[in-house]
């Protein structure tokens, strides 16, 4: 990013307390494209299904425990805040309907990555492509819906250190083992604002071994995973 980038009023990411938020959603939606467009590719071959198939276990497993998460820690936090706000109550109870929904498609997809992996072929990959299209839009349709009604309702609910201590809770959970692959994931794209910003949650360790370990390994690993 360069020095004329905008940051937020306090001299931090333009998007605030949400910037890791908003990163991990980029992170979905760029991969999904990502995986529909490799699957569709001409001729691949077992090796690289099977890559694939490992790289949407993957995004799946970040998918589930994203909502988790928010169903399990966040949304408990924010409801006895809004006692007698029944209109943005109700938002919360959408978002976690919306997640129950996502659950069969992303089921039905690892059971067309596993047949793809076992016998890749441009049939399947372009049946497979179609799920995972399919998947793309409804989950943006929930991320957007995320964003614009569900971010301004938190972001009144909860004080700054709330919301800070429940994302260093969430980061501590998410281990040294998870970090390295996490945090390069969400980091594929992001600005440096935006990265410093993230990498100032886990403990000085993480951020060392962020630059120096985890996204140089990264780096080398999508840029095979995505070649054609």
């Amino acid at each position: 990013m360069d020095s004329g980038e905008q940051r937020g009023p306090d001299g931090g990411p333009p998007r605030g307390r949400f910037t890791i938020v908003y990163l991990i959603h980029e992170a979905f939606r760029r991969d999904l494209a990502r995986l529909s467009s490799a699957v569709r590719g001409p001729r691949v071959d077992q090796q690289r299904a099977r890559r694939l198939s490992a790289h949407w276990e993957f995004i799946n497993d970040q998918l589930h425990h994203h909502h988790e998460v928010e169903d399990a820690s966040l949304w408990p936090l924010v409801r006895p805040k809004l006692s007698g706000r029944n209109d943005e109550l109700a938002v919360l109870s959408e978002m976690e309907a919306q997640h129950i929904t996502l659950v069969p498609q992303c089921e039905a997809i690892g059971v067309g990555f596993s047949s793809f992996a076992t016998k890749p072929n441009e049939h399947a990959g372009a049946e497979l492509g179609d799920e995972l299209d399919s998947l793309a839009s409804q989950l943006e349709s929930h991320l957007n819906d995320e964003e614009v009604r569900c971010f301004p309702v938190i972001d009144q609910a909860l004080s700054v250190e709330e919301f800070e201590s429940f994302g260093k809770a969430t980061a501590k959970a998410v281990g040294i083992r998870g970090s390295a692959r996490f945090f390069p994931w969400i980091f594929d794209g992001a600005d440096a604002v935006e990265r410093n910003a993230v990498l100032r949650m886990p403990p000085p360790p993480v951020r060392v071994l962020c630059r120096y370990v985890w996204e140089p390994r990264y780096d080398r690993t999508v840029a095979t995973l995505w070649a054609s």
